[in-house]
């Protein structure tokens, strides 16, 4: 497994891969209010993924590093890490 990212899971093989940069928010109930957080890195993509698979990937990250049952998205990114000059 090749991870350029803290717990999403990757594609190992010899199919070409496109660095992404990622960012998700999300908010939860806690209590007798929210709680939110953003989290960011990059994930090295094959050709051919899924964006919904990478997506779930990072949102199911996401909700095991803010141990929330139940997360509401506020904002989510994927773009390829790589800028154009």
């Amino acid at each position: 497994m090749d991870t350029a990212t803290s717990g999403v899971r990757q594609t190992a093989g010899d199919i070409a891969k496109t660095r992404y940069m990622w960012v998700i928010t999300v908010q939860w109930p806690t209590g007798g209010g929210f709680g939110n957080a953003t989290f960011s890195n990059t994930v090295d993509i094959p050709a051919g993924a899924s964006r919904m698979d990478i997506y779930m990937q990072i949102f199911e990250l996401a909700k095991r590093e803010t141990r929330a049952t139940s997360l509401n998205v506020l904002y989510f990114a994927l773009e390829p890490d790589r800028l154009s000059v």
